[in-house]
């Protein structure tokens, strides 16, 4: 709670740019009741969110991983584009992430992805719409599993799973 209403203050001033102590008070108590509401209308989200900071490494890989998945795909999808006939199709992807929190970045980490779009979450069935190769198949064990890997790490309720 207390690095929530820190990182708000500092959005506060960063979006100022000043220091009157009126315009500081003002922040402070946006600040303050956004961190109150927060707490108090979306209480299953705090403990998702104290995950993240609870295994700072394993948020960091799981950023590391985001990024490194838009690259390759950004490269991959260029090249399906220029060279290649491509081809639209919905999967239905197994997962075994079960956090509310998890999913919902695991979903967006997909939809950011080029050539990949999530549509839907049924139980543990990931719908995705996806863009390959006509008449190939994908590895989507290759695409998921590395960011399934590194949400495990973060959202694990035992020990500290950056060891």
């Amino acid at each position: 709670m207390v690095i929530a209403f820190i990182a708000l203050c500092g959005v506060w001033v960063g979006l100022t740019r000043r220091f009157d102590p009126a315009l500081l008070a003002i922040g402070a108590v946006a600040a303050a009741g956004v961190t109150y509401l927060q707490r108090r209308l979306f209480p299953a989200i705090n403990v998702s969110l104290d995950a993240l900071l609870r295994h700072p490494g394993a948020t960091l890989r799981l950023a590391a991983v985001v990024v490194w998945r838009f690259a390759i795909s950004t490269v991959y999808t260029s090249y399906l584009i220029l060279f290649a006939r491509v081809d639209g199709r919905i999967v239905a992807v197994p997962t075994t992430v079960h956090d509310p929190f998890a999913q919902f970045i695991l979903l967006n980490a997909i939809t950011l992805t080029p050539s990949t779009i999530s549509l839907l979450l049924d139980g543990d069935l990931l719908y995705i719409h996806w863009l390959c190769r006509a008449g190939g198949t994908g590895n989507w064990k290759k695409i998921k599993e590395p960011l399934e890997v590194c949400l495990h790490a973060v959202f694990t309720r035992g020990e500290n799973a950056d060891n």
